[in-house]
């Protein structure tokens, strides 16, 4: 699969206007954070597709000696690696009605806290570089893919959405997981790069959450006696 700048700003796009609209029909808002992931995904995407652009003619496994290569790839990782660790959980804990489950996120996201500062900290002190490889954007950081970090970054950004008791950010959720194991499998080098790419076009699902959850909220007051 090739990705490039055209795949990068195409999804971008469509998940911000994704995102708008999934924005304009909040009712609540604890359902904000949630419903701001489509819109978090596109600047996510839009940073990658300039990052396309400055590796134009750049061959394989080499990356442009750039400080703005150097300063969208750390831009990028942020999203990757300090924001959604933390962001997932607590968007899930916001709209999570179950007592029980709230207590699990809620320890998923004191976890997801500090792994995000662990890995901030990592990228502040060596910066991350970022070069194409086999068509798609390969990124290297102190934190090598598949470290120990690994596991608790995944179930932050993972499991509670797949606690959920909502079934449409459960579905989101396995996807999701899906979209890993895809990536970590047949992209091991790139795996983030594609991971963060299909995720982003995933995060569209989040748009029937939350039209169904204002539907939900209209309905009594549609039904509700005028006067």
């Amino acid at each position: 699969m090739c990705f490039s700048a055209t795949a990068s700003f195409a999804v971008a796009a469509a998940t911000a206007v994704t995102g708008a609209a999934t924005l304009r029909h909040v009712r609540h808002r604890r359902e904000a954070v949630l419903a701001a992931v489509p819109l978090l995904f596109a600047a996510q995407q839009a940073v990658e597709g300039v990052l396309w652009l400055l590796f134009d003619g750049v061959a394989d496994g080499v990356s442009p000696d750039s400080g703005a290569v150097t300063g969208l790839a750390f831009l990028f990782l942020i999203f990757a690696k300090v924001v959604w660790p933390a962001y997932t959980p607590l968007a899930v804990l916001l709209i999570e009605p179950s007592p029980r489950r709230r207590r699990i996120v809620a320890v998923l996201l004191a976890l997801g806290a500090a792994i995000s500062l662990y890995l901030l900290f990592d990228m502040i002190e060596v910066p991350p570089a970022a070069a194409v490889w086999g068509h798609s954007i390969r990124y290297s950081s102190a934190v090598p893919a598949f470290s120990w970090e690994e596991a608790p970054y995944l179930l932050c950004t993972c499991l509670p959405l797949v606690l959920s008791s909502h079934r449409t950010v459960r579905v989101f959720g396995a996807v999701v997981v899906l979209g890993f194991v895809v990536s970590a499998w047949l992209f091991v080098t790139t795996y983030i790069s594609v991971w963060c790419f299909f995720a982003a076009a995933d995060s569209t699902l989040l748009y029937l959450y939350v039209k169904h959850a204002a539907l939900a909220a209209d309905t009594p007051r549609a039904a509700a006696p005028a006067g």
